[in-house]
């Protein structure tokens, strides 16, 4: 998959396409549906146009919780196989564009086809609309994923990761949830627990709720079992800022600056208040050797 990724009036291609339009956050099957339908058309290359930074960060000024990072999102699209992957700047000068700007930047493109869903809407405050593609290109209107009468998106995917509702959620992605995470200090309060941790920076995923996580942990490229936890450490140096922190289990050695990936699978319980240090030793043991009995 060849990879173009610069301000919209930099993207340039001569080869016919048939391209998807979309955020693709999560590259769910609901995503995978839209692709595959992208890559049936023998006459043109397989392309997607997506986003960056997301578009809803960028126009609400907000910190904006996603499923995936950029390189994560173009590894999921890549083992897709497509052929193209156009990721354009979202600033201003882009989403300002209007109805025949937008149209003139899929010209640019050389797109002959366009796969959309039923809702989608394009351009300067969404003034575009299907129609308005038909009038410059063949165009496909798929229709909603849906799993039990459900329509699947990316806002169900995340409430279910909210919800810690880790099996549903990977059951939609098609994997496991995962966030990718530098390894920062932190107290080293662990240490003095026997259960030595990593500070993780977690940016701006989207995280489950607070409480304690059984995950698997991928470091230069050997995997791990993990017990991680999410909240506030209430118990013993509580934290202002919600803190993700993992062990790994039979691990020794320094982690400081290096990257995690973080694959969830099963929640184990509540972040909880213990009374005193030892009865948190004993339930983080309790943790540790549930972790422990399942599989790799």
């Amino acid at each position: 998959m060849k990879v173009s990724i610069d301000h919209y009036e930099n993207l340039k291609n001569n080869t016919p396409l048939t391209i998807a339009i979309g955020n693709f956050d999560g590259v769910h099957l609901g995503h995978q549906t839209l692709i595959d339908k992208v890559k049936s058309f023998k006459d043109t290359k397989a392309a997607v146009l997506t986003f960056h930074p997301h578009p809803l960060k960028v126009l609400r000024d907000v910190e904006f919780q996603q499923i995936m990072s950029l390189p994560e999102k173009i590894h999921y699209l890549n083992e897709t196989k497509l052929d193209y992957l156009f990721v354009a700047r979202f600033d201003k000068a882009f989403y300002t564009l209007d109805v025949l700007g937008f149209i003139n930047f899929l010209k640019q493109l050389s797109v002959k086809r366009v796969i959309v869903g039923r809702d989608f809407r394009f351009a300067y405050h969404a003034q575009g609309s299907v129609s308005d593609l038909k009038a410059h290109f063949d165009v496909v209107v798929m229709a909603d994923y849906k799993k039990e009468s459900i329509r699947i998106s990316t806002t169900y995917i995340k409430d279910l990761i909210y919800a810690s509702k880790l099996d549903e959620a990977k059951a939609l992605l098609g994997r496991p949830y995962q966030i990718t995470a530098k390894v920062i200090h932190g107290s080293q309060v662990g240490h003095t627990l026997g259960f030595p941790t990593a500070n993780l920076m977690y940016d701006n995923y989207v995280l489950p709720r607070n409480g304690v996580y059984d995950v698997r942990v991928k470091y230069r490229n050997k995997l791990y079992k993990g017990a991680l936890n999410i909240g506030y450490n209430p118990t013993i140096n509580y934290s202002h800022k919600k803190r993700v922190e993992v062990y790994l289990l039979d691990f020794s050695g320094n982690l400081y600056d290096e990257e995690l990936t973080i694959y969830f699978v099963k929640f184990i319980r509540p972040e909880l208040k213990f009374d005193s240090k030892e009865a948190l030793i004993e339930q983080m043991r309790e943790d540790v050797n549930l972790i422990k009995q399942a599989s790799l």
